[in-house]
């Protein structure tokens, strides 16, 4: 299950970044370039690119040579009730489903973590806590919002776990910050 995820995701990050490198080349080609910043920006586009692959895009197969997308709204999949899924998934941990609920909780958060850390690292201007409590919703909400168009499942509570874990992203980030300046105030200390 998570191997097919992975590749999936691999596929479409070796597909697209041929056309990063040329717009990121056309857009710094008269700016200064830092390349600590530049593999940042490229580790954060692979991983959006790798979000955005399995949340976005619809869902599809193949079908006597032919690709196949669902683009029907699958009414039936819809969550619009606080914690009912995240309450039944929690239920079912040591369920018949464990499997499936364990996937669906962490990787609802685990997934969305890196949204809160590269997001002010890369832009010092997205580095306060009401920026990034305004992302952490408008990054999920446009992901649940896009997915009711386009046939896949959408759920309020994936909203809230994302949520929570572009928060906690944000906070890794904070205590980053932190620790690298202890780090360089007790270096500067120790040469004194």
């Amino acid at each position: 299950m998570i191997q097919s995820f992975l590749v999936s995701m691999l596929l479409y990050c070796v597909l697209t970044l041929p056309i990063y490198g040329l717009l990121r080349f056309l857009w710094m080609r008269r700016r200064i370039v830092h390349k600590q910043r530049e593999t940042v920006m490229l580790l954060f586009f692979c991983f959006c690119i790798s979000i955005f692959s399995q949340t976005i895009l619809p869902e599809y197969w193949f079908e006597n040579g032919r690709i196949v997308l669902q683009l029907e709204p699958a009414f039936l999949r819809h969550n619009f009730t606080p914690f009912q899924t995240i309450s039944l998934y929690m239920t079912q941990l040591h369920g018949p489903i464990a499997e499936i609920a364990f996937y669906n909780l962490a990787g609802n958060i685990i997934l969305f973590i890196p949204f809160g850390f590269f997001i002010p690292l890369l832009w010092t201007n997205m580095r306060s806590m009401w920026k990034m409590l305004f992302v952490s919703l408008a990054i999920p909400l446009f992901i649940e919002g896009t997915q009711l168009f386009i046939g896949r499942s959408t759920d309020v509570d994936d909203i809230l776990l994302n949520a929570i874990a572009i928060v906690m992203g944000y906070i890794l980030y904070q205590i980053a910050q932190f620790l690298r300046k202890k780090v360089v105030t007790s270096g500067a200390t120790l040469l004194k």
